[in-house]
């Protein structure tokens, strides 16, 4: 038997065969046809895994702290916790202090945008756009104008693990990206024709309505941290003054609105529409020319002229062309990014882990 081996072991063509190529071979065709043919338990078990549900994503989920997968990438609970406490923040609430109810609804609101934000990522990594010194400071100043306070924006770029300048560059680099794909997609949808302001300007008549504007001039006494009597009794004393003084005089002599005193009191033309409700109902009580008794608003004391009037009309289309192209441009967006983010999220394989989403 010994000698018969070793004959068929020198045998040339049974020795150069590449059997175990072949064997290779064979495992990754199946492997590949498991995948993508057939849909064999290899599939079905990756398809768990990666955001498909079962026992497998739970148990991921559970392992690793996912609260939900887009497209088999992860959201961990720490990047939603930190990003509740962001919302909360901006908006003056404190998680903690919140109604289990209202927190978790909170969570949901915050863990949606999280997807989407998520998936525009992934739609715009490839899009490289550079930003200058001039937009990048204009990032930073956009981000920092969101907070309350210079304390609150150092916390948030703490919790958010910004520990250079750098970092937070390169996160505003990365959100100027993303609004830049966002731009290009949605561009050929809010482009607005002549035709359509000027159906607009016919079909809508209140887009055309210019409302009564007055040219006003106020004496202005603020009760901030005052004795109410004393401010007041010099109001009064003011009222006094006017029967025999210049009222732009005075107004520069003693109004503590410091925009307007120098002008003799000035506040130029006004509607009522951008007026606070106290001193728009004094002031379009009064006839041209007329000056007002002293009057309380919530901020302090006013004698307020009016100078002129101008009665309500219709604008010309080419007045209001402007202010109607960009109503119609803010109304196409808003349609073509709810269009844009139900669109990719309709493309994504998106689950949910709701044991890890709610606050007990």
């Amino acid at each position: 038997m010994s000698d018969f081996g070793s004959e068929d072991a020198d045998l040339p063509g049974l020795k150069k065969f590449p059997w175990r190529f072949v064997a290779y071979l064979g495992i990754v065709l199946y492997l590949v046809a498991d995948l993508y043919l057939i849909g064999g338990p290899l599939r079905r078990r990756v398809e768990k895994i990666r955001g498909g549900g079962g026992e497998a994503a739970t148990d991921l989920a559970r392992g690793q702290g996912i609260v939900a997968t887009v497209n088999a990438h992860p959201i961990y609970r720490e990047d939603l916790d930190r990003a509740v406490g962001e919302y909360c923040l901006r908006r003056g609430l404190e998680p903690g202090s919140l109604p289990r109810q209202r927190h978790n609804a909170i969570r949901v609101r915050v863990l949606g945008q999280l997807v989407v934000d998520r998936l525009i990522w992934f739609h715009s990594h490839h899009t490289r756009v550079e930003l200058d010194g001039a937009e990048l400071e204009e990032a930073r100043a956009r981000f920092r104008r969101g907070f309350v306070s210079a304390e609150a924006f150092e916390s948030a770029v703490a919790e958010q693990g910004f520990t250079d300048v750098g970092q937070l560059d390169a996160f505003l680099e990365n959100q100027a990206m993303q609004r830049a794909w966002i731009e290009r997609v949605i561009a050929p949808h809010i482009v607005v024709t002549e035709e359509e302001v000027a159906a607009r300007y016919t079909e809508d008549a209140a887009v055309a309505e210019v409302p009564e504007r007055r040219r006003v001039r106020h004496i202005f006494l603020a009760t901030l941290d005052k004795d109410p009597a004393v401010v007041e009794g010099a109001i009064t004393a003011v009222a006094a003054r006017l029967a025999a003084e210049d009222f732009a005089a005075l107004a520069a002599e003693l109004s503590e609105d410091e925009r307007s005193k120098e002008a003799g009191g000035d506040l130029g033309w006004i509607g009522r529409e951008r007026l606070p409700e106290d001193f728009a109902d004094a002031v379009f009580a009064l006839a041209e020319g007329q000056v007002s008794a002293p009057f309380q608003t919530r901020l302090g004391w006013h004698i307020a002229q009016v100078v002129e009037r101008r009665p309500p009309r219709r604008a010309d289309l080419a007045e209001v062309r402007g202010e109607i192209a960009a109503t119609l441009e803010a109304e196409k967006r808003e349609l073509a990014i709810d269009a844009l983010v139900a669109h990719v999220k309709g493309k994504a394989k998106i689950h949910y882990f709701a044991d890890y989403i709610w606050v007990e």
